[in-house]
């Protein structure tokens, strides 16, 4: 019987077919952290809008042992939001979490109960018509990447809070994915709020940010709102800047359940 002996460049090229990530391919470009609107390379039907969430004044204060303040305000405001022209197509809307990605003050089994909080607030609004917000499998990614799925993890996002990546149909105006990443280099903790002391309400950790209360924000441009950034809309959910030892976000104002009813 005769050995079939293959040319190392053919062997090279089938194993390239086979296995494109590991032997020869590029990664895709990273993702732009500058808020806008991007082309999506080979798909002139898509577009990217990025979402950059900032700190107000810039604030990453140094790491203190928390301490949990209650009684925070929570005003309600009827500033009306603006919003970004596109809605969520009908149907399951799920999204993994990368548990693996947790900061040190959020357990891997607090970080879906928080998240199913947020998705909560704005089930409750129009958007939860005829559409469900679901958790998933988990995920190990912690980039966003236009990839089928939808994540929520931590990870790098320049100096921001935290980035929201949306690709959305230029026709048809209606979200295809999008993955929220949280800036790991911030102090980050959650106050479960149906823990709070006796007879307290509206808690948070002082000198931290509040994942929950952060991630209602990002969900917000998800159903189709967007930032906005005069004080008017100091005590909207949307308000483009966010704060430690706040939680107020975790609840819409009327400004924020007016807007996103406009669109569903």
């Amino acid at each position: 019987m005769k050995r079939l002996v293959f040319p190392i460049t053919t062997l090279l090229f089938a194993l390239t077919i086979l296995f494109p990530v590991a032997i020869g391919a590029k990664e895709p470009p990273a993702l732009p952290e500058t808020p806008g609107t991007y082309s999506v390379p080979g798909n002139a039907k898509l577009k990217l809008r990025v979402f950059v969430y900032n700190a107000k004044n810039g604030s990453k204060p140094a790491p203190s042992a928390p301490t949990l303040v209650c009684g925070l305000s929570d005003p309600d405001s009827s500033t009306l939001d603006g919003t970004t022209g596109w809605k969520l197509p009908a149907g399951n809307w799920t999204y993994q979490l990368n548990a693996g990605s947790v900061p040190s003050r959020i357990t891997s089994n607090e970080f879906p109960v928080l998240a199913t909080n947020a998705l909560n607030t704005w089930d409750a609004t129009d958007a939860g018509t005829n559409r469900a917000f679901l958790l998933g499998s988990s995920t190990s990614d912690n980039k966003a990447s236009l990839n089928g799925q939808n994540i929520i993890s931590w990870g790098r996002t320049g100096s921001s809070l935290a980035t929201s990546y949306t690709w959305y149909y230029t026709d048809t105006r209606v979200v295809v994915e999008n993955d929220i990443i949280f800036n790991k280099r911030y102090n980050w903790e959650w106050a479960n709020q149906s823990a709070n002391p006796a007879g307290q309400n509206n808690c948070a950790y002082e000198n931290y940010y509040d994942a929950q209360n952060i991630l209602t924000h990002e969900l917000g441009h998800l159903v189709g709102l967007d930032d906005n950034y005069d004080d008017s809309y100091a005590n909207n959910t949307l308000y483009g800047y966010g704060s430690t030892t706040e939680v107020k976000k975790n609840t819409l104002e009327a400004g924020d359940f007016n807007a996103v009813n406009s669109i569903y």
